[in-house]
């Protein structure tokens, strides 16, 4: 059993224990051999094994989804098809202002940190705000490592925060059953899990899968305060 599905079960369990199982019901099903190769066939080099075994477990989220911290809902494999693509255009929207300018950028790794960059990584996780967890799939050692990319702020080329997706959710598992905050790489800040009551809610596919309030006793959710 791998990492990745070792470490899901732990959270799964305390998503259970702790009555939070309107956050797993905001994730979609496995995904489907068709749309893991669909996925596969767009990119030149092989899905890392942790991004498949995710697919496997769940296909993205319904909704916005808080069991992933830092206000990240994992997206599906439809969506991680045009990631690359999304990258490039980004990438040269942001060098196209350098060279406007007569500058020369330089990433944390070198110059573009390389060019290139951008067609190795597949995102796994975005927030409502456009910042994004990609699988880098570069040969060597950034292979498997979880990058956060924030195009509108300072970490353009991206920054490592865990090894591989197996990690993201071994902190994530050891957070909640520990109480001790999921932080990453190089953060000078952590997200803790608490249990809140909030309204009982439905999505309403119609009304593009928003959730919608209904009657009812109050459920408990995960969230994440920062500390």
């Amino acid at each position: 059993m791998s990492d990745v599905v070792q470490a899901w079960r732990r959270i799964e369990n305390w998503l259970h224990q702790h009555q939070c199982v309107g956050d797993l019901e905001a994730l979609r099903p496995p995904a489907s051999e068709e749309a893991i190769r669909a996925l596969q066939d767009t990119v030149p080099y092989s899905l890392h094994p942790h991004l498949v075994e995710w697919l496997h477990i769940h296909d993205g989220a319904i909704q916005e989804c808080s069991i992933w911290p830092f206000r990240y809902s994992p997206v599906k494999a439809e969506g991680m098809r045009g990631g690359p693509e999304h990258f490039r255009e980004a990438f040269d929207d942001f060098r196209s202002e350098f060279t406007d300018d007569d500058l020369e950028p330089e990433g944390p790794e070198g110059p573009w940190d390389p060019p290139d960059a951008y067609e190795f990584w597949i995102p796994v996780a975005v927030t409502n705000t456009g910042e994004y967890l990609a699988v880098d799939h570069r040969p060597g050692d950034t292979y498997g490592t979880v990058r956060e990319i924030d195009f509108e702020g300072s970490d353009v080329w991206g920054v490592i925060r865990w090894r591989n997706l197996g990690e993201l959710f071994d902190e994530i598992a050891d957070s909640l059953e520990s109480g001790s905050g999921v932080r990453g790489r190089g953060r000078t800040y952590r997200h803790v899990p608490q249990v809140i009551e909030v309204p009982p809610t439905i999505t309403a596919p119609d009304l593009f899968a928003v959730p919608v309030v209904t009657g009812g006793d109050p459920v408990n959710r995960l969230d994440w305060r920062i500390e």
